[in-house]
């Protein structure tokens, strides 16, 4: 009978203890579990937080690259952007068929990037945080990015664009307009390539180029809404009288087997620049050549003696003849006006 007693008490306490065992352990392990689970999920909330962020910044980024890509897909893109520096500027000009349509030049010359403060760590992760979208709204080749898309979507939507110019006396300014909807406006920033210092005749030249590459329409004679003149004071005479020429006759071109060579300026002959020859003419004159033809008109600047054949008075870059559209035919009766006599 002891026996069994002893027997019954043993087995109690055994099983007692290896259930206090057991209980501790899985306490220990429950609580094991629980430190190591903590700082687990305060990483994932801010590694999920940081893939948030990521993928937000990741979507500007995007939406910023679309432009970009929509000027280089599809069957009818017909537009090109190429990044450049004009007078220490940054600067993109758009082609539209390889001729060079409008120019968008940064607000800010390249020194004032430069600048020490600019290039230091603080001012660069703020600036990149902050003012992400404003930079990149000043920045030239997201600016081209941007009327390069929209042409050629409208153009593969309907390739018969009605281009226009007019004078928007809301905001004072010139605009470029296709189906009457705003395309580009043209300022200090948004100039014609080979600009006429002058926003009137950059916007209407552009505008020609534009109706004349996307659909091979006439050039307009105005812009609509075009404010007057205001009436300026008469100029005092003076003896001296300022040089004036106006000649008419055939226009002639060279380029390819030309490209690279001495000018007689001096210069080495580019087919791509806006430039000619000339027989008589200061070199550095600037002259607008107009193509009796089609009405198109482009100046160009005389850095070159020519052309030496009768009948011909002006010899044009293959850049100028392809806006005037004569490269087929290579000849074209034209106008010539000097519209800036100060040679060097």
């Amino acid at each position: 009978m002891k026996y069994k007693i002893w027997t019954f008490l043993t087995t109690f306490l055994i099983f007692s203890s290896v259930g206090v065992d057991y209980s501790y352990a899985d306490t220990l392990q429950e609580d094991k579990i629980y430190q190591k689970n903590e700082p687990t999920d305060r990483s994932l909330e801010i590694n999920d937080n940081l893939q948030k962020t990521v993928a937000n910044r990741q979507a500007n980024v995007f939406k910023v690259g679309e432009y970009q890509l929509n000027t280089r897909q599809g069957k009818e893109t017909v537009t090109e952007i190429m990044a450049h520096e004009l007078t220490g500027r940054q600067a993109a000009t758009l082609y539209v068929r390889n001729i060079p349509v409008l120019t968008f030049l940064d607000s800010q010359d390249k020194k004032a990037n430069n600048s020490p403060e600019s290039n230091s760590d603080s001012s660069v992760k703020v600036a990149t945080i902050q003012s992400s979208n404003s930079n990149q709204q000043k920045d030239p080749v997201w600016r081209a990015s941007i009327v390069a898309s929209q042409l050629n979507q409208l153009m593969q939507e309907n390739p018969n664009l009605d281009i226009t110019a007019k004078w928007d006396t809301d905001t004072e300014s010139y605009m470029i307009l296709v189906n009457d909807q705003k395309l580009v406006e043209i300022d200090k920033q948004t100039i014609l390539p080979d600009t006429t210092n002058d926003l009137a005749t950059d916007t209407l030249q552009a505008t020609n180029r534009l109706r004349r590459q996307v659909n091979n329409a006439p050039p307009l004679k105005e812009i609509a809404g075009q404010p007057k003149p205001k009436p300026q004071p008469e100029p005092q005479k003076i003896a001296v009288r300022p040089i004036t020429f106006q000649d008419q006759g055939w226009a002639s071109w060279y380029g390819p087997g030309f490209h690279g060579n001495l000018s007689a300026s001096g210069e080495r002959y580019n087919q791509y620049a806006m430039t000619a020859a000339h027989k008589t003419l200061p070199f550095g004159t600037k002259v607008r050549v107009t193509n009796l033809n089609n009405g198109s008109s482009v100046v160009v600047r005389i850095n070159d003696r020519g052309p030496f054949i009768r009948g011909r008075v002006i010899d044009l870059s293959a850049a100028a003849a392809r806006i005037l559209g004569m490269i087929q035919s290579g000849v074209a009766p034209v106008k010539v006006e000097v519209i800036d006599s100060r040679g060097s």
